[in-house]
Order: structure tokens, then sequence, then C-alpha cells
């Protein structure tokens, strides 16, 4: 290991006290989300100064961002963060001889892996970490660029106040890297090549990519969102009716070839006790409430006031898909893993139509009302609740 080169940046915010430095996170976002209520509601949010304005201030946002959440202590206070970086201190006492099998074992998610290795020859797992850190908000900056254009900071804002944001940046985070490199190539809608390659990559991260790439090919070619949403409801009601029933046929199937799947659905209750870190197990209403709340903005948007977009029209049958693959495992352990497949769309969706077109004359109005009413659940979950 010592005849490697290394380029080391070696970046913590080790001052900045753990037991606060994820509500610093969720307290500055509080700080720009009412920020951006009260542009709105003073009518300049549309305005073309308020725009240049908020890009410059955007591109510093995502640059501390990514320093942030990349260079944070390793601790427990940020899940598997320590996981991550046991993984990765592992390697690095590995001879290089094993490197090859290492990387083979990780059965397809050979992007990750890349990435893994490459630091562990050549940086430190803060290295590590800050690259993983700026995948994930770096791709999501990117794809609201472009798909909002100069006006794109607000729509990230609203992404990045979604609850579980900053929990799959520092826990999950092979997940939320992934999600972000999809959520990119589902911007090259015109670019078939493009949003290919970006698929490939994400499910290079993360496997579970893969029913994402597969709702959004679906969505594609079955356009009309009331069958959507009638799957949606149908799947409330079939696991209301057959319980867990249903996540554990999905599980014996064989369709989805991922250890992990089976044993967060046959396993729930067994999970559950080893550890508090692991989701409650049963019929989530919040997380079902939270859910809905995109759907029913989407179709006010759709069928009251018959807006017509492709590109929103196809992310909010994706939300709908994905989503109603978690209700039907909702009772497996760690459901919120299964229900983020979906709420990494969400503040796009709940977004995406005030900022493409006018519906009301006193939109921004309407607008300054809306954005506390989405960020109302992370408010309760992450600050209130804390």
């Amino acid at each position: 290991m010592s005849g490697r080169a290394r380029f080391c940046l070696g970046m913590c915010f080790d001052f900045i006290p753990i037991s606060s430095y994820t509500a610093l996170f969720n307290w500055t976002i509080l700080f720009l989300i009412l920020g951006a209520v009260y542009q709105a509601g003073t009518g300049g949010i549309y305005s073309s100064s308020t725009t240049r304005l908020d890009s410059l201030a955007g591109f510093l946002f995502v640059v501390a961002l990514i320093l942030y959440m990349g260079a944070r202590p390793v601790s427990p206070e940020f899940g598997d963060t320590i996981n991550y970086a046991a993984e990765f201190q592992h390697l690095q006492q590995e001879e290089e001889g094993n490197w090859k099998a290492q990387l083979t074992g990780m059965k397809g998610e050979w992007l990750f892996a890349v990435i893994l290795h490459a630091w562990v020859q050549h940086g430190n797992v803060h290295d590590y970490f800050l690259t993983c850190s700026a995948v994930y908000v770096g791709a999501l900056a990117l794809a609201s660029y472009r798909i909002f254009g100069a006006r794109w900071f607000i729509p990230f804002l609203v992404a990045c106040a979604m609850f579980t944001f900053w929990v799959y940046g520092v826990n999950g985070v092979r997940n939320g890297m992934a999600a972000s490199v999809m959520i990119l190539g589902l911007t090259f809608r015109n670019n078939l090549k493009m949003m290919l390659l970006c698929a490939v990559l994400a499910a290079s991260l993360h496997k579970s990519m893969m029913l994402l790439a597969a709702a959004g090919a679906c969505a594609w070619f079955v356009t009309d969102t009331r069958y959507y949403v009638a799957g949606w409801v149908g799947s409330i009601l079939a696991v209301i009716l057959a319980g867990p029933a249903i996540g554990e046929m999905i599980a014996s199937s064989g369709f989805f070839d991922d250890p992990r799947l089976t044993l967060y659905i046959n396993q729930a209750d067994e999970l559950k006790a080893s550890s508090p870190l692991f989701s409650s197990v049963g019929f989530r209403w919040d997380f079902l409430i939270y859910s809905a709340l995109p759907i029913a903005t989407g179709c006010y948007f759709l069928f009251r006031e018959e807006y017509r977009d492709v590109m929103y029209t196809w992310l909010l049958n994706i939300y709908i898909a994905a989503n109603a693959f978690w209700i039907l495992c909702m009772y497996a352990a760690f459901s919120n893993r299964f229900a983020q497949l979906s709420w990494f769309l969400m503040g796009f969706v709940f977004i995406y139509p005030f900022f493409k077109q006018r519906f009301w004359a006193d939109q921004e109005k309407k607008l300054a009302c809306f954005i506390p009413v989405i960020y109302a659940f992370t408010f309760y979950m992450n600050i209130y609740n804390a």
C-alpha cells in the first residue's frame, strides 16, 4: 500500500459538533425555504433579477453542500457512514492481489466498486465520501438545471427539502448516488443514448435503479396517468386485504435477484428487533399520505388545469408506478428504502408546473402558500420531531 500514489485532500469538518451536524443542515434548509417563500410572496420569484441572484446563490449552495455532506466526520450519527468507512479501511489493509476478487464480488454494481477502489488506492475515506457527495448533489443539481434552466435553484432547493434527502446522502449513500444519476438520465428524454447510458451507470451504482428504469420504460409507452392512479389505489387495497403476503410473494418469485430485498421482506420482524435503527414494520399511513401528496397535486394540474407537458406527465407516471411498488412491499423492514425509490422524484414532481407555466394571475402568491405545505412533513420529521 505504501508505494501507491495518493492525492488526499483529507477534508473533514470535525470542528462542528457531531450532535449538531444534521440539525445545522436542516435549519439551513428551513432558512432557505423561508427565503423562497418571501420571494414568492413579494411577487419577485420569477423575475430575471431574482433568477440571476438565485442561480449564483444556488451554485454556492451546491458547492457548500457537497463539501459539508462529503466532509462529515465518520460517526454512528450518520447511520451507514460507519459501515462504508469500515469497508474502506478494510480494503486499504488488503493486498493488491485480492482486489479483483473484491471488485467481482459486487455483483454488477461495478461503478461504485471502481469509485471505492480508486480512493482506496489513491486517497482516504474523506476523499471517498466527498466524491460520493459530489455525485449525489451534483447530478441532482445538473438535472434541475436541465429541466428548469435559469430557474433551477428553487426546484433544486425543494428537492433538497424533502425529508429523506440528507439521510440518503450520509446513510443510504449508494442508493442516493444512483438515484441522482438516474434522475439526470431522465432529463435526456430527447436523447435516448444518453438516457440509457445514465440508466446503466445508475444501476451500476445500485441495482435498485432497475426498478426506476422499468417504471420509466412503462411510462414511456403507457402515458395515461389515470391507469397509474388506478394501479396505485389498487395496490393500497391489495395490501389492506392481503397484508405482508404480497411482499412475500414478490420476494419468493425470484424476479428481483437481490438478497437484500428477500431479507427485508421475509425477516422484517427479526430485523426490527435486532436494531433500533430499523424502520417500523407495518402499514405506514404516514408514508402513504406523504406519498399521495404529489399524486394529488399532479392530478389537479392534469385534470383540473388541463396541463399538457410530456416531461411532467412522464415523471409523474414514473413516480406513481415506483410508489405503487413500495406499497406492495410496505410490510418489509426498511420500507422507507422502497418508498425512497419514488420519493427521489417527489420534489421535482411537486414544483414542476409552477416553474414551467403560468396558470393564475397571482401564481407567485399561490406558490408562496404551496411551498410551506410540501415542506411541512419535512419540518415535522426533521426539526420538530427530532
